[in-house]
């Protein structure tokens, strides 16, 4: 009994130690290994996924698992800053919506408090994830590393999926449960958030890519189908939209990578899902899933109501308000964190509403006004420039795919705004701008030198023939 006590008693300091001992061996390991950190994040997203509430301890002010990761990146981010020169990893357009954004968070807290940090968090993890990732040298065989990441995140939010599905039919109380995720009203509930679905669709297409560019790769196939109808029954009509776009831009990217025998294989895959989608439609045993989604795509089309409608208005009544303002500091940085969106239903009045624009590119005019915006839109465009020069020499097999993701990305921004894990995908983006920017430095040195070397040959020739013809 007295082993028990002593045991009991120094239990709780031996469990702090080895988290602190854990906490210190991480941020080392995130030091030199990207796919470390990134397998950490994996495993938060699919934490929070899994979570029925939200995962938070109130220290004064509430901790989330995601900010876990963000303290356990910054040390390291700042080491390799630092003690291994890596500023110039990081591209202009990147640090000028970091700058931006951090001037309107110290005058968020000066001036309003702590919500301007509540506000802050999302735009801030995206920010430093994606500059942390970019400070490690870009290849091809980099990026392979990371797209397990995805299908890895889109199966688990599958797996979520179907086991909160499966037991919301066998379980009226966890039924009850769901339905305070999702207030729709649908008969088949949406189960996942929509940043969740959107996971799914960046898996469905890596592993599509897989499918249609290598010989034979049945699970990719399998995955591809899978992933497909997964997104179709989770409901989430913004990423049905972003699905399609990603698909016709991976198909662009095939056909200016000139991929033999690669469109015709997508086009499989998609006719395989839609067989398959059929086949469960005729099937009738999933007629609560079926007509539920019918009628998400009736609301879909719907121009006279519905959520799209109001976001629309939201956004009309937001851009009007900031147009109005006349103030050329909103002009050209927005307004300071936490000062929120207050606006009105109509121009007549009616109900105000705050909540968040769910259109990014507006919310950019409010949280980075004209400069913010236009260094999102820079850092983007120097994106899609590089992946096209990539498709074009067909010298890096993951071009495609992240030439999908991220024209899949900028539709999902038209209705929802930023989250954490979208620091992969960006990540990989600016480390591509800068390896390319760096071999095109080298290439254009390389240039100069030969062709100075053949001046520098002419004068010396001169110099020796000059005494001979004396």
């Amino acid at each position: 009994m007295q082993f028990l006590s002593y045991l009991f008693f120094i239990l709780p300091f031996v469990i702090a130690f080895m988290v602190a001992l854990g906490i210190c061996t991480l941020s080392v390991l995130f030091i030199n290994s990207a796919t470390v950190a990134m397998g950490t994040m994996t495993a938060i997203f699919l934490i929070e996924t899994a979570s029925m509430d939200q995962l938070g301890l109130n220290l004064g002010l509430y901790t989330y698992p995601p900010d876990m990761l963000v303290i356990l990146l910054m040390p390291a981010f700042f080491y390799r800053l630092v003690f291994l020169n890596k500023f110039n990893a990081i591209p202009r357009a990147w640090w000028a919506l970091g700058a931006v954004w951090m001037g309107l968070f110290a005058w968020g807290m000066v001036s309003i408090g702590t919500l301007a940090g509540v506000d802050f968090r999302p735009f801030f993890y995206l920010w430093l994830g994606a500059a942390y990732l970019s400070t490690f040298e870009y290849d091809e065989a980099y990026a392979k590393r990371f797209r397990k990441f995805f299908i890895i995140m889109g199966g688990g939010v599958c797996a979520v999926a179907y086991y909160r599905w499966t037991m919301g039919a066998i379980d009226y109380q966890f039924y009850r449960e769901l339905e305070m995720l999702d207030t729709t009203g649908t008969s088949f509930l949406r189960v996942v958030p929509s940043g969740a679905a959107f996971i799914v669709t960046c898996a469905l297409l890596v592993v599509a890519y897989q499918a249609v560019s290598e010989r034979t790769n049945p699970v990719a196939w399998l995955l591809a189908v899978i992933f497909g109808i997964s997104i179709v029954a989770m409901q989430h009509r913004s990423v049905w939209m972003c699905a399609v776009a990603g698909f016709v831009a991976l198909a662009l990217a095939l056909r200016q990578s000139r991929s033999k025998g690669a469109g015709s294989k997508l086009i499989g895959i998609v006719l395989a899902g839609a067989v398959l989608l059929i086949l469960v439609v005729a099937s009738g045993r999933f007629q609560g899933a079926v007509d539920s989604v019918e009628d998400q795509a009736s609301r879909a089309t719907s121009t006279t109501s519905g959520t799209f409608v109001g976001r629309v208005m939201g956004w009309q009544a937001l851009l009007k308000l900031w147009v109005d303002s006349h103030s050329p500091v909103t002009y050209l940085v927005g307004k300071p964190f936490g000062s929120g969106y207050d606006r009105y239903e109509s121009d007549f009045g009616g109900k105000k509403v705050g909540f968040m624009p769910h259109n990014l590119y507006v919310q950019l005019l409010y949280r980075g006004g004209l400069i913010g915006l236009g260094a999102f839109l820079w850092g983007v465009g120097q994106g899609f420039k590089t992946l096209w020069v990539k498709l074009r020499h067909k010298d890096d097999a993951m071009a495609p795919v992240l030439f999908a993701m991220l024209v899949a990305q900028l539709v999902y921004y038209v209705p929802y705004g930023i989250d954490y894990d979208q620091m992969l995908l960006f990540g990989l983006l600016l480390g591509m701008i800068t390896a390319e920017r760096a071999k095109a430095k080298v290439a254009e040195q390389v240039t100069l030198v030969g062709k100075s070397v053949p001046h520098q040959l002419a004068r010396g020739v001169g110099r020796i023939r000059m005494p001979l013809l004396k």
